[in-house]
């Protein structure tokens, strides 16, 4: 299309609104980016404000609000839109400007991105500035799918289709009451250091596994040798120590290769120490394609602007993880630490989270992992028809008596249950009472 031709089209959109008043309610479809030349896009700013005004887009009208403004725009002009008008083709019209502000806005993003990578910026903000600013331009389509014809679809598509279902955490408890891991929601794993948030983080790894699912494990807390160890200790039961002190018999020989060959055969983990950004965890995950995402921990990720506020610092990074969700169509994990406002209480509600309480309403599930002391304790230790001494004793060898507490659930009930976590193995398990 030549440039005469795209002129031609402004003019004709413009000139269609002013034949027929009937159309006026496709003023909210035009932005001035939309057209070239000066004229248009004055005469577009009028029609806007004459359509608030509930006035009409005649000439004489639309000359007076010109002068008013001092625009040079001549009544030949105006009558020469006005003769122009095909209402007929108005759609078409519009979804021509459409297209051509988004590609004219695609290669601005494009040559800005060129630019800053070739004047030296850094990769990762480079490409993160580049992705929102696609995202902006993309998201100004009108296709949003938000029609109830569209929405209904999308319900039965989900419902017919085997793969289309979400997966299971392999928890108990989990299952029941959030009823599995599906598109488009976030779960937060929270808890105070050292109570097993990464162990669970974990076994709901090696669950998906099981079920041929493929994981991204994005860690900021340890390297991927150290996370890679903590995966041969579920799988075997041989103490992380007995690895990085090298202190290994033969049969935990076999028990390594055979693990290792497990994880190689199947191919589905990934475990990354190395991305630190949000631009990072989205290019990895276009690469792979996984199935799910965790993080650990988000607190650790690093921000790609400085907004000198780490309440909005962390803030903007859960916020983001949850976008993750949504564009990608995939569930995301992320985990985070507890702060020590609540003691040895047990938690609830968004006040226990570090930093941010953005985390806890940015999340479609949070779970809380808690160890009861005192009152909480002795409560739990009559609830699971123990003893104190079998519970003490148990702790000394580094088992313990936790509370896995779904403190929010968008689609179902709050819940808390006592379960045994076996620190060596590094495993969660259902107690039955």
């Amino acid at each position: 299309m030549s440039c005469l031709d795209a002129i031609n089209i402004e003019q004709c959109v413009l000139g269609s609104l002013m034949v027929d008043e009937m159309l006026a309610f496709k003023i909210d479809d035009l932005h001035e980016d939309m057209f070239t030349v000066d004229f248009n896009k004055y005469i577009l700013k009028i029609m806007k404000s004459l359509y608030k005004e509930n006035k009409s887009f005649d000439i004489q009208t639309i000359k007076t609000k010109l002068d008013e403004r001092e625009l040079d725009v001549q009544v030949s002009y105006l009558s020469n839109l006005s003769a122009m008008g095909q209402t007929y083709a108005i759609d078409t019209h519009i979804d021509i400007l459409k297209d051509k502000w988004i590609r004219r806005n695609v290669i601005k993003s494009c040559t800005n991105f060129f630019q800053d990578i070739g004047q030296g910026e850094d990769i990762n903000k480079s490409v993160h500035n580049f992705e929102n600013n696609l995202s902006k331009i993309l998201n100004d389509e009108d296709d949003y799918g938000d029609s109830m014809t569209s929405i209904c679809e999308n319900l039965l598509s989900f419902l017919e289709r085997d793969d289309a279902t979400g997966f299971r955490f392999g928890i108990d408890l989990l299952d029941d009451v959030i009823g599995g891991l599906f598109n488009g929601e976030l779960t937060t794993i929270a808890a105070r250091s050292g109570v097993g948030k990464t162990a669970l983080a974990l076994q709901i790894m090696l669950n998906a596994l099981n079920q041929k699912k493929k994981v991204l494990f994005i860690s900021r807390e340890m390297s991927n040798l150290q996370i890679f160890m903590r995966n041969i200790t579920k799988k075997t039961g041989i103490d992380t120590k007995k690895m990085k002190y090298k202190d290994l018999n033969e049969e935990d020989w076999k028990k390594i290769i055979s693990a290792m060959e497990m994880f190689n055969k199947s191919n589905l983990i990934y475990i990354n120490d190395k991305i630190s950004t949000i631009s990072g965890i989205k290019r990895r995950i276009r690469q792979l394609k996984p199935d799910l995402v965790i993080v650990d921990y988000v607190q650790l990720l690093s921000v790609e602007s400085n907004m000198q506020n780490r309440e909005r610092e962390v803030a903007s990074l859960s916020r983001e993880l949850k976008n993750i969700t949504l564009d990608f169509e995939i569930p995301v994990i992320q985990l985070s630490q507890l702060n020590d406002e609540m003691k040895d209480l047990r938690p609830w509600g968004e006040r226990p989270m570090r930093d941010s309480k953005a985390i806890f309403h940015d999340s479609n599930n949070v779970i809380y992992i808690h160890e009861p002391v005192g009152c909480d304790l002795e409560e739990a230790i009559e609830k699971i028809g123990s003893d104190r001494d079998s519970v003490y004793a148990a702790k000394e060898k580094g088992i313990k008596l936790v509370d896995l507490i779904i403190a929010k659930c968008r689609d179902g009930e709050t819940k808390f249950r006592h379960y045994c976590y076996n620190g060596p193995r590094l495993h969660f398990q259902n107690i039955k009472y």
